[in-house]
């Protein structure tokens, strides 16, 4: 196998970077409007079915004091979002300003939560830092790991809160919450486990990969030349991984560290948010509880399918905090969450991604 370097080309082609995005703008607006429809027909049931009241953003109860919290954690919520990106990136040996990777953090809040699983926010910034002249290779191992940072958080935090926190267990109103958190802990267990054995050696997962594709292809599930196709891009796709993780591990420890710190920070930030608007409400719900339900709920839209997550956030929201607030504020209470943690920053990403978009078609026209 040939020796793949830190700036290896993944699988897709970008050479044309110019013409796929253009070909995508047309999508990302249709998504766009999908992903309108569906936050707003997400929050109108929930006024439908748990409250009486409808207007979604009427907090007359939240003082100016408290608006202006929300204000101030607001601009940290977005410098923290640029500044771990920063330090990925300087772990990388990677230079980019602070500032553009602002509006690189603004486009990737829009790009990811209008397209299903987040798959656009990557695409748009590998090619915005193609447009820094940084290789592909490096750009997509940098926008990897800060999309791992967090999901490591979680699958460590998770069953921390689950196991010691009881109360919890009264969303899942079952007998057998025990069996599920010992299976939860045995699948992270064993990820964790093939996480570890991919970085050490990617051979053991690719022989695995190896014999379940010749089943498939032996019992003509998958054909011969689709099994061979899939087994060269994956197994490129893997070794690529590994490859960025170690790069990653081996830069500067100051770095390292600061990309973990300003990753906690950036999601404590989130946290804090339902913290500010609940206490605003004159909650007797303690500021670890909204937290850890926070990081239950947030675990859970990271693997859902919907665009942002929309209608699985609002609906576990309102499932996880209808019983500490009045059910008038309920719906209130789930729009501003969304707001200040969302939709906001979404459009102003909407707003510098299309005027990206547009300077560059200027700049491609020497205008």
């Amino acid at each position: 196998m040939r020796e793949i370097k830190g700036n290896t080309e993944p699988n897709f082609n970008l050479d044309n970077n110019d013409l796929i995005l253009k070909t995508k703008v047309l999508a990302y607006s249709i998504f766009t409007l999908i992903f309108i429809v569906t936050s707003y027909l997400s929050v109108l049931f929930i006024g439908k079915h748990f409250s009486s009241k409808t207007s979604f953003f009427t907090f007359e109860a939240l003082s100016p004091i408290i608006l202006l919290a929300l204000c101030c954690l607001l601009i940290f919520y977005f410098l923290l979002d640029a500044l771990r990106f920063l330090y990925v990136l300087r772990t990388l040996q990677i230079e980019v300003s602070l500032g553009y990777l602002v509006k690189l953090s603004f486009i990737n809040m829009f790009l990811s939560n209008i397209t299903p699983f987040a798959t656009g926010g990557a695409f748009a910034q590998i090619y915005f830092l193609n447009k820094k002249k940084i290789p592909i290779g490096d750009a997509t191992a940098a926008t990897t790991i800060k999309t791992l940072l967090p999901i490591i958080f979680f699958f460590i935090t998770t069953p921390i809160i689950l196991i010691t926190d009881k109360s919890l267990f009264r969303i899942i109103q079952s007998g057998n919450n025990l069996i599920y958190i010992l299976s939860l802990v045995s699948l992270y267990i064993l990820a964790i486990y093939g996480f570890y054995k991919v970085i050490k050696n990617t051979n053991i997962i690719k022989n695995n990969l190896s014999i379940i594709l010749y089943l498939l292809e032996t019992r003509k599930i998958i054909s011969k030349n689709k099994v061979a196709k899939f087994r060269n891009n994956i197994f490129l796709e893997i070794d690529i991984f590994a490859i960025n993780i170690k790069r990653f591990l081996k830069g500067k420890k100051k770095y390292i560290f600061l990309s973990i710190i300003y990753t906690i920070l950036y999601l404590f930030a989130l946290f804090i948010f339902p913290v500010i608007l609940i206490r605003g409400l004159n909650s007797s719900i303690s500021t670890n509880q909204i937290i850890s339900l926070q990081i239950l709920l947030t675990f859970i839209t990271y693997f859902a399918p919907t665009p942002g997550a929309t209608g699985v956030a609002e609906g576990g929201f309102t499932l996880m905090f209808s019983d500490f607030v009045g059910k008038n504020d309920i719906v209130s209470l789930t729009f501003s969450w969304r707001f200040f943690t969302m939709y906001l920053g979404m459009l102003i990403g909407l707003i510098i991604f299309y005027v990206e978009i547009a300077k560059n078609k200027l700049a491609s026209k020497g205008i």
